[in-house]
């Protein structure tokens, strides 16, 4: 099931009838909201239904042990092993499911490339729906058991809804144990201003994923990217452009119905986007962007990798690069993405590289302080930065070094087809309504505009309600249900 879905559009509502006509007792809604999740994962497929209790029990299990075993040198090891376990059932269902067959593949090409015959199994697996994001969740919940800084999680009940949470069960936002845990220790309760921001967030979602990223994919990204010979170098550029605006409103879109859909619950899920399109560098850029994986990421590889006893220790770019190519790897299991967090990677090394020899300028003349602090400065860095995103999401797309070289051509090769995209006015509104709802949307968290954020927020119920109405009229106009499924629910 998806938010996208006609099921859900029913289901949701009927969960949340249930859930606040409940006694208010965490234990008597953890439960319902536990079997709806079950529900709503059953309703995609049912079947895997038991690999994701497998892994809520082992985790539970183990989380309880290392909470009872002391981490003294006596009951160091036992805890080593208890971990281990841990990680090897996470990770090892994650290889199984998502990487056999990007390994087999790869070893093939390998083998043939060295002039080997070799003939293995294609594998075509079918992957759970959202291994990747509840793989990641469980794995930070069990370290932070392990380094002692969150007690283990005593009721199962909570402990299950934590891992299977359907609001963010298919793509995220990724919590953090610390952070909703105690949320599903304490009963709920359901005011105003909580139901009308969850209803705001959710219909803000629906028009990202509505009038942004299914329009610019359907009418201008898929078709250049399926025939990029048949159209001009400036159609490519065109196409790519949409397409980092495609994957940032079909994923900003899915994180808003996320939080929207459990915020109507009582539960606040993590923020997932921080106007990413402001960035002046990539290292601010990754601190918007899909902000509970990036975290994830430097809080459980970067963090320790860098500050570990052995050979790795302040190897900050060499920490970059392994972080990213994780991260390429985690989006797919194809080398386009691998590509994509190699070149990111690369992006930071050079950008901290860039940052300290600038520092250095500046210590020696205070003069350079104050170009960096220039509007031409702020300028050149955020044009540098949107333009490196956008030219890197070219072999995200392509997933392939073949389709990345074909369409990179195409975008600087004068001989490349003369045609162009056939859009109606009626697309063409619905397309820059969509752009301008991003800049909107990235202009108001600009501190300048804090006062008007702050009033736009306190506006009075009856607008609030016309203002949906009007989106959810726009919505039915625009995007029936079912009309898509989103780019990240694939990872």
């Amino acid at each position: 099931m998806s938010f996208l879905e006609i099921e859900s559009l029913v289901f949701i509502p009927i969960v949340w009838v249930i859930h606040w006509l409940m006694p208010r007792r965490a234990g008597w809604q953890n439960t319902w909201l536990l079997l709806a999740s079950c529900l709503f994962y059953a309703g995609w497929n049912w079947r895997f239904l038991p690999l994701l209790w497998t892994a809520t029990l082992v985790d539970y299990a183990v989380a309880r042990y290392l909470d009872a075993v002391p981490a003294d040198p006596g009951g160091r090891a036992r805890r080593r092993l208890a971990l281990g376990l841990s990680l090897a059932s996470a990770f090892g269902s994650l290889v199984c499911f998502k990487y056999m067959g990007f390994f087999a593949e790869s070893m093939q090409a390998l083998l043939a490339a060295a002039g080997l015959e070799a003939s293995l199994p294609a594998l075509r697996i079918v992957l759970p729906l959202g291994i990747s994001f509840y793989t990641l969740q469980r794995v930070g919940y069990i370290l932070d058991v392990y380094y002692e800084r969150l007690p283990a999680c005593r009721s199962i009940v909570a402990f299950a809804l934590f891992v299977g949470y359907f609001p963010q069960i298919t793509a995220g936002p990724i919590s953090r144990g610390s952070q909703l845990l105690p949320q599903l220790a304490a009963p709920r309760r359901l005011t105003a201003a909580l139901f009308g921001s969850a209803i705001g967030t959710f219909l803000l979602g629906y028009l990202l994923k509505g009038s942004v990223a299914d329009w610019l994919g359907g009418r201008i990204v898929d078709p250049v990217f399926a025939d990029p010979d048949a159209y001009s170098a400036a159609t490519h550029w065109v196409a790519l452009a949409a397409y980092a605006l495609q994957v940032f409103a079909d994923f900003a879109g899915y994180s808003l119905l996320a939080i929207g859909a459990s915020r109507a619950f009582g539960i606040e899920l993590p923020v997932n986007f921080n106007a990413p399109f402001l960035s002046r560098s990539m290292q601010e850029f990754w601190g918007r962007w899909h902000i509970t994986l990036n975290r994830w990421l430097f809080d459980y590889i970067y963090g320790p990798l860098i500050t570990s006893h052995g050979w790795f220790r302040g190897r900050l770019d060499l920490g970059l690069l392994i972080v990213f190519l994780a991260s390429g790897l985690w989006h797919g299991p194809a080398w386009g993405f691998v590509i994509w967090g190699l070149l990111h990677g690369l992006g930071l090394v050079a950008h901290r590289n860039w940052d300290e020899f600038y520092r250095g300028l500046c210590r020696r003349d205070r003069a350079w302080v104050a170009r960096r602090r220039s509007i031409p400065y702020a300028l050149a860095a955020w044009a540098v930065t949107q333009a490196f995103f956008a030219a890197t999401m070219l072999p995200f797309r392509a997933q392939s070094f073949a389709g990345t070289m074909s369409y990179l051509a195409g975008m600087v090769r004068p001989t490349a087809g003369a045609g162009g995209l056939d859009l109606g006015p009626a697309i063409l509104a619905i397309t820059w309504v969509g752009i301008l709802l991003i800049a909107a949307g990235h202009a108001i968290q600009a501190p300048a505009l804090h006062g008007v954020r702050e009033r736009l927020e306190r506006l009075p119920a009856p607008l609030v309600g016309v203002a949906a109405g009007a989106a959810i009229l726009w919505l039915a106009i625009v995007m029936p249900a079912s009309s898509g499924t989103f780019i990240y629910r694939a990872f």
